[in-house]
């Protein structure tokens, strides 16, 4: 009995993990999917990464709703010659359908005197899975960190 209860125990605790790095592995592939959407200046291609409902809020920007907002948001930002953005996920927890992730950033951004710098900061993403089992930006936060 003991031998019996060992293995069904054994494999519960096995599967689990399992499943959850086949999450953390969707979201890793989405978010290189985002990141290389956004550096071939397709932002279309990066709202398709949120969820209808989504809701972004962007650092000095009222508050984004839907993908159609986030189009518009993300071509403002290409329109304005950001570049070369680079995504660093620093932890994901994946929970059912849902899933939070936090991360830092490098993007280059114009300096305003005809050159560029590069801007980095930080960043807190809520994911939801849709029926088809495809991970999306559903709340999506960031922030920059002090010019040094």
């Amino acid at each position: 009995m003991k031998t019996v209860f060992g293995l069904l125990a054994w494999g519960g605790f096995c599967l689990v993990p399992a499943l959850g790095l086949a999450d953390e592995a969707a979201i890793a592939e989405r978010v290189a999917s985002f990141e290389a959407a956004f550096n071939a200046r397709d932002a279309a291609g990066v709202a398709a990464h949120y969820s209808a409902d989504a809701v972004i809020m962007p650092p000095d920007i009222a508050t984004i709703h839907g993908r159609d907002g986030a189009e518009a948001l993300w071509t403002g930002f290409i329109d304005a010659g950001a570049t070369d953005l680079d995504l660093t996920t620093v932890m994901l927890e994946v929970s059912g359908d849902h899933a939070h992730e936090m991360g830092t950033f490098s993007i280059n951004v114009p300096d305003g005197n005809g050159g560029t710098m590069t801007a980095m900061g930080k960043y807190v993403i809520i994911w939801t899975q849709d029926d088809a089992g495809i991970w999306h930006l559903n709340w999506d936060i960031w922030n920059n960190d002090p010019a040094g």
